[in-house]
């Protein structure tokens, strides 16, 4: 009789903490710390996408790295007590930041009906940076997108690719614009492809021969625009920005261009960085305060509009300085006391 009793006892007691376990892992998932996960406002809606005969493990770690569950493990053992694991459907299933991991098992197991995927990509963005969208649009993943544009695949036969200098990564071709790709889990190269594609259907021939009209490369032009991209607010200033630009080389001085120190120090969660005085210092090929030509690659994917702008510049201006007054304009001198006096009156 002893012994009935206690297997009872023991019966209860495992109930409870499986009914304990369950009731804890259901609750909304509590916030990771922030080193361990994005900053995702609750409510996002994050694309999680499911390749066919992807692992459990693997998927938890994708829920994991996008910030929509704070532990893989945890969720991972939520999985097994709820007897799941097997079922989770490939294709791109939305997910909203905040939910809870039995809305995020439930949401995962639902069949995916075929749809198109849509990727905004804007100007001005640099290569991690498109990664990263991509991959939140459900494009496979960052690294995997990183990894083939910093090396294209010899087998493409892109015209502009044989002017890239050896071991060049595609950043600066990559060109900025929305997307649709069909559904069945898209791979980056699919979605680089596409914007190699419309980079070579955009800059025509005629452009091309401006850029050999001014006596420019197509490599030259492009970092150019990717400096403009990053520098411009105002349309109308592009040109005269490029022209600076082009006129600092001619004179062999510095293009002295926050963005490209920018582009030196950028950090993941951070890739253009506000500049401080010693940031002006930093040792780096990209550093134009303290090195002179341009910088050895783009430093981001500009749209058209720079790339027009840097193969058609304008103006004889050597300089320009931020008004600060809330428009986006910049003050253009020709000579360095002109300079001087604008840094001046702008407070720079």
């Amino acid at each position: 009789m002893g012994g009935f009793l206690l297997l009872g006892t023991l019966a209860v007691l495992l109930v409870g903490a499986f009914v304990a376990t369950r009731s804890v892992l259901r609750r909304t998932i509590p916030e990771a710390p922030a080193a361990s996960r994005s900053a995702l406002p609750s409510g996002t809606v994050v694309n999680v996408a499911i390749q066919p005969g992807e692992t459990s493990a693997e998927i938890a770690r994708d829920l994991q790295d996008k910030g929509l569950i704070p532990n893989d493990t945890v969720f991972l053992g939520f999985v097994r007590l709820r007897g799941g694991g097997s079922n989770f459907q490939p294709g791109i299933h939305q997910v909203r930041s905040g939910s809870s991991m039995e809305d995020i098992v439930q949401e995962l197991e639902k069949p995916v009906p075929p749809q198109e995927i849509r990727v905004t990509v804007p100007e001005g963005r640099r290569l991690e940076e498109e990664a990263e969208i991509a991959a939140r649009a459900g494009v496979g993943s960052a690294d995997d997108f990183v990894k083939l544009a910093s090396k294209p695949d010899p087998s493409w036969s892109y015209d502009f690719l044989r002017e890239l200098p050896q071991g060049a990564s595609l950043e600066g071709f990559l060109f900025p614009d929305t997307y649709q790709l069909p559904s069945g889990l898209p791979k980056p190269a699919d979605l680089i492809t596409r914007m190699l594609d419309d980079f070579q259907k955009r800059i025509t021939l005629d452009l091309r021969q401006q850029m050999q009209a001014q006596r420019h490369s197509l490599y030259e032009t492009v970092i150019v625009a990717s400096i403009v991209e990053r520098e411009a607010r105002v349309p109308t200033e592009r040109p005269l920005i490029a022209g600076v630009y082009w006129n600092r080389l001619k004179q062999g001085a510095g293009l002295f261009a926050d963005p490209t120190v920018q582009y030196a120090i950028g950090k993941p969660g951070n890739w253009w960085p506000q500049l401080s005085t010693g940031d002006l210092k930093v040792n780096s090929p990209y550093n134009t305060y303290t090195r002179t030509g341009l910088p050895p690659t783009p430093i981001c994917n500009p749209g058209l509009a720079s790339i027009q702008a840097a193969a058609n510049p304008q103006g004889d201006f050597l300089y320009f300085v931020a008004k600060n007054d809330g428009s986006g304009e910049h003050a253009f001198a020709r000579t360095l006391d002109e300079h001087n006096a604008n840094r001046a009156k702008y407070g720079q």
